[in-house]
């Protein structure tokens, strides 16, 4: 139920005086008809002119869908809030129902269908002043394109009422299509046109739209780690799927437009499902029925890969969940066990397999046999494209090398961890600036379990 407005304009009279916070649309005017009796005495009061800053500031602001640019949706099911106080004609406006005044849009698009579309209008609330209007004016119509685009076609009567109204389509309406609500206030027999707050909803057979389903189910629920288990998703009703928001017990764990969960990622028993959101425009959700998935842990880790010499041993200590298998196994000391000695005569990848109630994982780690790289004593930076920078064979098997490099008089000229790509390579350049054919002292640390580090001569030839 609606109260008289001036029944509690002057107990909130003081409260939008001292208040930062701009008044609601809907009472401003009905506050300034009101002083109109008490303005006299204000004059007097210290806080009249703060008033007045306050009052200039808040009570025309302009509604946000002022042009057809910044038009408002409108959903089925959805009712919206709005304005003509502070608005504006547009260049765009339309005149086939009325001389646009103070014009506010709202935009809708059909279904894949079309039909009928009845737009209301409710609980209009207008500005008591009596030179201003009293009447909401209303229509809506199709654009050559978009908004503001010719030929405009009318596809609606023309609403003009004081009262709540609706407005409703003249034919069919096609379907996939967008259509523009023009909405203005009234000056006829007046000086001002009408300044109105009023609600505003959508219906009919051309906006309302199924609600989408989702379902989703797997062939088992008894999942191995690390493991993508396939889930099937059955949708219905969802025309264009806008996005899919996989929970875990209750929690959000993965969101993408796209199908693409995986259940690898898995650790622990839980529940899984899948909310949906449907449409470009107006959006509609939907959530799945629920998976208890029960997780079958499964791990390994073999271990650092390793380097030795010819004739040496490296102890592999083998770590994960499940029950152990090494291979190749002819120079392990055993195979059955997470950790064994190899003794392998060059270098070889061992992997370790564990097996936990028919799930399996699998990790590997290599015994390097002699050198592991191969540092080459010299190279041609002369711009010719051929031996232009300092490599190091197989450089990208240790992402954490690290390489300094020094001139004769011990300063250190070039530095670097990771020497694993071709432009990370030294070009034999100090600060951007060409070093002369010399002999410099390089450092080379592999950064492995054992520490490897390697020293010596290498030569820039231009």
């Amino acid at each position: 139920m609606r109260t008289s407005r001036r029944s509690y304009v002057k107990p909130y009279l003081f409260q939008l005086v001292f208040s930062a916070k701009p008044p609601n649309s809907k009472l401003l005017f009905t506050y300034i008809y009101a002083l109109r009796s008490t303005l006299k005495a204000m004059i007097l009061n210290k806080y009249f002119y703060l008033f007045i800053a306050l009052l200039s500031h808040a009570a025309f602001a302009q509604p946000a869908n002022d042009n057809c640019d910044n038009a408002e949706r409108l959903c089925p099911g959805i009712t919206l809030s709005g304005t003509t106080t502070g608005a504006t004609p547009q260049a765009s406006d339309y005149n086939f129902c009325y001389t646009p005044e103070n014009t506010v849009w709202y935009v809708f698009t059909t279904n894949s269908v079309g039909g009928n579309a009845t737009v209301s209008f409710t609980n209009l609330s207008f500005n008591p002043d009596p030179t201003v209007g009293q009447n909401l004016q209303a229509f809506f119509y199709k654009t050559g394109g978009a908004c503001g685009v010719t030929p405009y076609t009318p596809l609606s009567n023309c609403g003009d009422s004081g009262v709540d109204f609706d407005i409703t389509q003249l034919i069919v309406l096609d379907p996939n299509t967008t259509y523009y609500v023009q909405i203005s206030g009234s000056s006829v027999g007046v000086t001002s046109p009408s300044e109105c707050d009023f609600d505003i909803s959508i219906s009919g057979t051309a906006v309302e739209t199924p609600d989408p389903t989702v379902s989703i189910a797997t062939t088992s629920t008894t999942i191995c780690q690390n493991f993508d288990q396939p889930i099937d998703v059955t949708i219905t009703d969802c025309g264009d799927t806008a996005n899919y928001e996989w929970f875990y017990n209750g929690a959000s764990i993965f969101s993408s437009p796209f199908n693409t969960f995986s259940t690898s990622g898995l650790s622990e028993d839980g529940a899984l499902s899948l909310t949906i959101t449907c449409g470009e425009f107006c959006q509609k959700t939907a959530t799945s029925n629920i998976l208890n998935l029960e997780i079958t842990p499964v791990e390994a880790e073999a271990g650092p890969d390793q380097v030795i010499q010819e004739g040496e041993q490296a102890n592999l200590f083998g770590s994960g969940v499940g029950s152990p298998s090494w291979a190749p196994g002819s120079s392990l000391t055993s195979t059955t066990t997470l950790n064994t000695i190899a003794s392998p005569i060059s270098t070889t990848t061992y992997f370790l397999t564990m097996e936990n109630e028919g799930c399996y994982a699998t990790d590997s780690v290599t015994v390097y046999v002699g050198d592991v790289i191969t540092i080459y004593s010299a190279f041609t930076p002369n711009g010719d494209n051929v031996n232009d920078r300092w490599h190091i064979l197989n450089s990208e098997k240790f992402p954490n090398m690290e390489v300094n490099i020094y001139d004769r008089s011990g300063q250190l000229v070039f530095s670097a961890v990771n020497y694993t790509q071709e432009e990370q390579w030294w070009d034999g350049t100090f600060k951007g600036k060409d070093l002369p054919t010399s002999t410099y002292y390089y450092v080379v640390r592999l950064n492995d379990a054992e520490s490897t580090e390697y020293k010596g001569y290498l030569n820039i030839i231009r």
